[in-house]
Order: structure tokens, then C-alpha cells, then sequence
């Protein structure tokens, strides 16, 4: 099978400090950008167990769940496909971290990965994707309402 015809699962967490988000930046890839930590689910695990495990795994961190703030369907645009898939679903929580700031260095436990913190409102100005979180994240942080479904594809 083609990576064009693979469906990824992600989900994938949102930790503020003082107006700063925590992200990760690739450092094994041709083009280094920006993403909110995470990672696939696997098999069984629940969405939250995941974003929560992945954490642990990214940063050695421990954290909670606030809220779900939402779910991206997301499609790479042609000749811009990642090496695995081109067609995914980001599952988004708000989550908190013990004895964590933006003030404070996050440890690099994955090679492929740095965790920095950045401003929040920078989103449009750093290569961050997918890039329609640059707009989405912001309206789910204000919104007291959770659960947001959106999605890029178009009705064909």
C-alpha cells in the first residue's frame, strides 16, 4: 500500500505558560518546522492514555488532562506528504505539567525531537503545522466549549 492511502491517529497535547506554548521542532528532516507534542495511538490505548504516554516518552514529563479541545482532520498537500501517511486525525488536549514553565528547559529523551517554548501568538510566524492549528488552536483555547471537529478535506 501506498503512504498516500494510510489514515494516522494522533493525538497530541497543549501545555501554556505565561502566554507560551510548548512545541516540538523536527531535527532529522531535510526542513526543520514545528508541532504540538504527541504522537499516534496504538492499539487499545484510549486518546487520552496516549497524548499522556507520549509525553512521558518526549519529555519526561508528567502530566494531566484539562479538557479535549478538539479534533483536526488534516491532508498534506501533493509533493508535500510525510514519509508514513498524507491524511490525518489530530485528537487535541489541554493538559498540565507538574514543575513545568517556560522558564525551564525541557530534556530532549528523542533524538528526532527538540521541546522549546514559544509565544503563542508566533504561530503565524514560525513554520507550524499542520498549518491550520496556526488559527484553530488559538479560537479552542479562548472557547469554553470542548470537542471541536474540523476538518480541511472537501465534500467531493
Amino acid at each position: 500500500m501506498s503512504s498516500e492511502n494510510h489514515i494516522h491517529v494522533l493525538s497530541r497535547g497543549v501545555i501554556l505558560d505565561t502566554g507560551h506554548i510548548l512545541l516540538c521542532k523536527t531535527l532529522d528532516l531535510p526542513i526543520n518546522f514545528y508541532f504540538l507534542p504527541g504522537g499516534h495511538i496504538e492499539h487499545g490505548e484510549s486518546a487520552e492514555a496516549s497524548v499522556l504516554r507520549e509525553l512521558q516518552e518526549e519529555a519526561g514529563l508528567v502530566c494531566t488532562v484539562k479538557r479535549f479541545l478538539g479534533c483536526l482532520e488534516h491532508s498534506f498537500e501533493p509533493g508535500h506528504n510525510s514519509i508514513c501517511h498524507n491524511h490525518e486525525y489530530n485528537l487535541i488536549f489541554e493538559l498540565a505539567a507538574e514543575g513545568v514553565n517556560a522558564l525551564t528547559p525541557i530534556p530532549q529523551c528523542e533524538e528526532h525531537i527538540a521541546l522549546t517554548w514559544a509565544p503563542l501568538s508566533s504561530l503565524n510566524e514560525i513554520d507550524f503545522r499542520p498549518e491550520p492549528f496556526k488559527t484553530i488552536l488559538p479560537e479552542w483555547l479562548r472557547s469554553p466549549h470542548n470537542g471541536d471537529f474540523r476538518s480541511v478535506m472537501r465534500c467531493r
